[in-house]
C-alpha cells in the first residue's frame, strides 16, 4: 500500500463511507417490504439478506427476494419488483437528504490531491441529484451507481484514467472484492458498517487498513 498522499485515483463507496445511511436504507427496505407482504419472518430474511449483502444493488436484492426467499409466481414478479424499487427509491431520496456524513469526510477529501470518485450500490440518477442537493457533488470528478455492479464501475474508472494507482475506500465485503477484482489498495471504514466484524477477520486476513475516523487519516502529512 502506497502513502495515502501518493494515489492517483480515490474511490468511495457512498452508503456507510461518505454518508451514516446504512441503518436509514435497511429500515427503508423494511417499510416497503412491510406495504406488499405480511409474513414477518419472510420480511426479516429478506432485511437480514439486504443488511449482510449491502454494497450490491437495489436491482440484485429485489430480484433475489421474490426468486428465492418470498417465492413469488413468476406472473406477479415483475409487477412487485417494480412496486418494490420504486417505494425504495422514493424512501431513500428524502434519507438521503437527512442522512448525516460521517466526521471529518469532507476535511479528508480535500486533501486527496488526486481524482476523486463515487461507486455505490444506489441508483445512479438517485445519487447524483441527491449529491447535487446536498452540494456534496463538487467533491467528485464523478459519480457513479447501479445498475453496473460496483466491480465494473471501478474497471471503467481505471480505465478512463488509464492508471492502477487508486485505493477503494467501503465498508463491506463488496467493496473489497471491487477493489481486489481490479487490483487496487481497499481501506476498511469501520464505524457504520452492517459486517464490522467479518470485514475487520478479512481486512487483518489481508492486511488492510482499518481506520474509524478520517480525521486520523492524512494524506499529505
Amino acid at each position: 500500500m502506497h502513502q495515502l498522499g501518493e494515489y492517483e485515483v480515490y474511490i468511495f463507496d457512498c452508503d456507510g463511507v461518505i454518508l451514516d445511511s446504512n441503518e436509514l436504507k435497511i429500515e427503508a427496505m423494511r417499510n416497503v417490504l412491510e406495504r406488499y407482504f405480511s409474513d414477518e419472518d419472510l420480511i426479516a430474511e429478506c432485511v437480514n439478506y439486504f443488511r449482510h449483502n449491502f454494497g450490491k444493488s437495489r436491482f440484485h436484492h429485489v430480484a433475489h427476494f421474490l426468486d428465492v426467499i418470498l417465492d413469488i409466481e413468476e406472473e406477479w414478479k415483475e409487477e412487485l419488483k417494480q412496486l418494490i424499487i420504486a417505494g425504495f427509491s422514493k424512501q431513500c431520496r428524502k434519507l438521503y437528504l437527512s442522512a448525516e456524513l460521517s466526521p471529518s469526510f469532507i476535511s479528508f477529501i480535500e486533501q486527496c490531491k488526486g481524482k476523486r470518485y463515487v461507486a455505490s450500490g444506489s441508483e445512479e440518477s438517485e445519487l447524483r441529484d441527491v449529491f447535487v442537493q446536498r452540494g456534496l457533488d463538487i467533491y467528485f470528478n464523478q459519480i457513479f451507481g447501479s445498475p453496473l455492479s460496483k466491480t465494473e464501475i471501478v474497471k471503467n474508472i481505471l480505465e478512463q484514467e488509464q492508471t492502477s494507482n487508486a485505493i477503494m475506500f467501503g465498508d463491506s465485503e463488496s467493496d473489497m472484492l471491487s477493489a481486489q477484482c481490479n487490483n487496487i489498495d481497499f481501506v476498511f471504514y469501520s464505524p457504520y458498517s452492517n459486517v464490522k466484524e467479518k470485514m475487520t477477520e478479512l481486512c487483518n486476513f489481508h492486511n488492510y487498513l482499518i481506520v474509524s475516523d478520517f480525521s486520523k487519516l492524512r494524506p499529505h502529512s
